[in-house]
């Protein structure tokens, strides 16, 4: 176990298995900290392929939410988790998104982990009702909570979370050297797609995320949208193209889970509905974004709810970019210094902010060398690692002790008595928002087959997710 000025045994928790290569940054990059990583994932992808060729030990746990069998393996999964954490004697245990927090929360606090901490990846579980009960009833099991924009940090305090647990804000950034102007050269994408070299091109790079559903885990302002905003954009291009008919909009991104394909489809069915076939490109997704991104004009996030998005990247790439007004992105982009900011959910906004930068590409570029400034000032991985090992070392000195079985037994007698009425709560919220609506439209859905109908498409799309 880490001593004072020695070296720190640091899990990541994260409950995914592709999506998270900051956790992989992060955990690599606190090595020059004094701190020795091992990430636990929520199972074999490509999250665990890049820890494991940086060198960083993986830890497999199933750390599903949803459905029957989730919560009925919850808490014996919860013993399972803090068993291993008390035989690894981690000093520390962070979690990343909300799923992975349901876990690791329970479990470090019943190891008796030294340093408990949350880093919330976005403002999303405090903006939807059920994680918000959720955060706010199990909180006090963590030693802080690390908001990742001051928007969280806001929302934390309006929601009542105490204020010794609320921890400066650090960012979720990339390494700088992996986005570096001078040093990319560009993905050629009007070359690909058959564009002229004065063609200007708007980009987008997010991940196609099914339209949102209708329930407590959902932000209202998202339900039944979807929460990168692309079919905003999509809508703005009409806009657009009455002022410079010749621009183009390249979606980069792929679809996420198992409503990969279903997500893209239905964003090229809208298009199609627009008569844009030919305005609006999809390339897929790509290794290289700092590639990309060097071929955009206007680089736009528009998003319903978000954190940073792809906000700092692009601005470390010195982009002209377009983000709304949501969440963390106007730290990052704050209007008319680093880029221009537009209202959410607002086509007409988002167009006239991307006419704006294709009018006057001279100030366009200034913003875009400004943004980059101030990411490369407090945005990355510079800023956020040194950040993450102070706030470990302060808590670890500051621990009163660590794997006490005394306490670790006097805890689970504590889970027993309070544990029960959260747990049920939460079953309730799965059940009416999850279990039961999709199990109804699956029941209906069969009842239209055996009467000889045929289910319009995406029917069982309404189901909750």
């Amino acid at each position: 176990m880490g001593q004072a000025g020695g070296p720190l045994k640091v899990c990541h928790v994260f409950a995914a298995s592709q999506g998270g290569r900051w956790v992989c940054e992060q955990l690599d990059a606190l090595r020059g900290h004094g701190c020795q990583g091992v990430a636990v994932l929520g199972g074999e992808g490509s999250t665990a392929e890049l820890c494991r060729s940086t060198g960083i030990a993986v830890e497999t746990f199933p750390m599903a939410v949803f459905g029957w069998k989730a919560l009925a393996a919850f808490p014996f999964r919860v013993l399972s988790l803090a068993w291993w954490m008390r035989r690894q004697r981690v000093d520390v245990v962070q979690s990343h998104i909300m799923a992975s927090t349901f876990y690791a929360r329970p479990a470090a606090w019943l190891a008796d982990v030294p340093v408990r901490l949350e880093m919330s990846a976005s403002p999303w579980y405090m903006q939807a009702p059920s994680p918000r009960w959720i955060e706010k009833a199990t909180a006090w099991m963590e030693t802080g909570l690390i908001p990742s924009c001051e928007f969280t940090a806001r929302l934390y305090r309006e929601a009542g979370i105490a204020e010794r647990l609320i921890q400066p804000v650090l960012y979720y950034g990339p390494h700088e050297d992996r986005f570096v102007p001078e040093a990319t050269e560009a993905e050629g994408l009007r070359a690909e797609f058959g564009l002229a070299e004065d063609t200007p091109l708007i980009g987008s790079i997010a991940i196609f995320y099914s339209k949102c559903a209708d329930n407590s885990f959902v932000p209202p302002e998202t339900r039944g949208r979807y929460i990168k905003g692309h079919t905003d954009l999509i809508d703005a291009m009409s806009d657009v193209l009455r002022e410079f008919p010749k621009a183009r909009l390249v979606m980069i991104g792929c679809g996420w889970g198992d409503k990969a394909a279903e997500a893209e489809e239905d964003l090229r069915a809208h298009v199609a509905a627009r008569g844009l076939e030919d305005v609006v490109l999809f390339a897929g997704w790509r290794p290289s974004t700092a590639a990309v991104y060097i071929d955009l004009d206007v680089s736009v996030q528009a998003s319903l709810v978000e954190n940073l998005g792809g906000t700092i990247e692009s601005l470390l790439m010195a982009r002209p970019t377009v983000a709304t007004r949501v969440g963390g992105m106007p730290e990052s982009v704050v209007d008319g210094e680093t880029g221009v900011l537009v209202n959410p959910g607002d086509p007409a906004d988002l167009a006239r902010g991307i006419r704006e930068l294709l009018r006057d590409p001279e100030r366009a570029a200034r913003l875009g060398r400004a943004g980059r400034e101030l990411m490369l000032s407090r945005f990355t991985l510079t800023t956020t690692v040194p950040g993450l090992a102070a706030i470990y070392r302060e808590q670890r000195a500051a621990a009163r002790g660590a794997f006490r079985l005394h306490v670790s037994l006097w805890r689970l007698l504590l889970a027993v008595l309070i544990a029960p009425p959260i747990f049920a709560r939460a079953c309730w919220d799965v059940l009416t928002t999850q279990i039961l609506p999709g199990r109804l439209a699956r029941w209906r859905a069969r009842r239209e087959q055996a009467r000889g109908r045929v289910s319009p498409p995406g029917a069982l799309s309404a189901r909750g997710r």
